[in-house]
């Protein structure tokens, strides 16, 4: 029996369509035109990493509000189970003061930057060593244990924040008194260090605030066939401490017909919401020759059910049989951008 297989590739319908040639959209991503054309559309509300994710890996998750984020945290720490209520990652960001709200705004993981990032966080982990212990999992990203307090699980992963507002999840800490003074204290202290006050008055972006995500313990049980494609880091830990299998997406030639699978791409996430150098119409022009093409050889040689999940409002199931449809019009990300308005 054939397996499913989803591919999860947030930022997909966030694309600045006006800064892209028409005709690349419309003649050179035939296999993403393919799925856009041919796939049949399912309302889906889960629009952040975290959100598709657990729907991918049909993990329980509590019926709570805010809707709690996937556990990311755990599975970066060397700890037993008993410290997991109190893991959180983080990462250094800018809050934007805009007129009604905060905006979350990235800081470059450039070398000049990581370093001061560095000096800010080692400073912070000895004031506030009663209260939590820092230890860095990546360049630019942390692991805190709280010494007391639980932490909050109402935080989704990163890249499903940066360039929104802060407000709700202010709002949402308000809720936890304990954790909301931390909170303010530590932005406190990261507005008044030298190194803010010295980037402030070179004209950078301050380092003054940091977003906390990954909060929760792991499934005790999770048993799923499930073969996993990804190249994040933190994402192949968390599926690792699953019990999954981590391959690369490079990999996909060897996925077993009979197993369900994910593949997951944050690329054009991470250029949306970063600016990493890359240029877009060249990462999509990847993504359609190193993932789509190849995906679309699966689906139709063995068999398979592809689900494209991108955050959006809508995913799009393809079959095998899907090729059948040849009555429907072309279409491209420009054309469904159309539709929509």
């Amino acid at each position: 029996m054939s397996g499913n297989l989803d591919l999860v590739l947030p930022g997909l319908f966030d694309l600045p369509l006006s800064e892209l040639a028409p005709e690349l959209l419309a003649e050179q991503l035939p296999a993403l035109n393919r799925v856009l054309r041919q796939a049949n559309t399912t309302p889906n509300q889960a629009f952040t990493i975290d959100a598709v994710l657990q729907q991918v890996l049909d993990l329980p998750t509590p019926r709570t509000s805010p809707a709690p984020g996937l556990p990311l945290a755990q599975a970066c720490a060397d700890a037993d189970s008993e410290k997991a209520s109190r893991l959180l990652l983080f990462q250094a960001v800018h809050l934007q003061p805009d007129l009604h709200s905060a905006v979350i705004v990235p800081i470059q993981n450039n070398p000049d930057n990581l370093d001061e990032i560095n000096i800010i966080i080692n400073d912070l982990g000895d004031l506030f060593k009663v209260d939590f212990d820092v230890a860095v999992v990546a360049d630019g990203l942390f692991l805190m244990t709280l010494n007391e307090l639980e932490a909050p699980t109402h935080y989704p992963h990163i890249l499903s924040v940066l360039g929104k507002s802060a407000n709700p999840y202010i709002e949402q800490s308000r809720d936890n008194l304990r954790w909301y003074k931390l909170l303010n204290e530590i932005q406190m202290f990261m507005h008044q260090h030298p190194v803010n006050q010295e980037r402030g008055r070179d004209g950078r972006l301050p380092v003054n605030s940091l977003w906390f995500w990954g909060g929760g313990g792991l499934p005790q049980r999770y048993a799923a066939n499930l073969a996993w494609y990804c190249d994040d880091p933190t994402l192949n830990r968390f599926a690792a401490s699953l019990g999954l299998t981590t391959l690369g997406l490079g990999e996909l030639a060897d996925l077993d017909a009979s197993s369900d699978a994910v593949c997951i791409d944050l690329r054009l996430l991470e250029l949306l919401k970063t600016g990493v150098a890359t240029e877009l119409d060249q990462l999509l022009l990847d993504i359609e020759a190193g993932l789509l093409t190849q995906l679309l050889s699966i689906v139709d040689k063995k068999h398979k059910r592809l689900r494209l999940r991108a955050g959006f409002e809508f995913d799009f199931d393809l079959t095998p049989a899907a090729g059948l449809k040849f009555w429907r019009r072309p279409r491209n990300l420009m054309t469904w951008d159309q539709q929509l308005q």
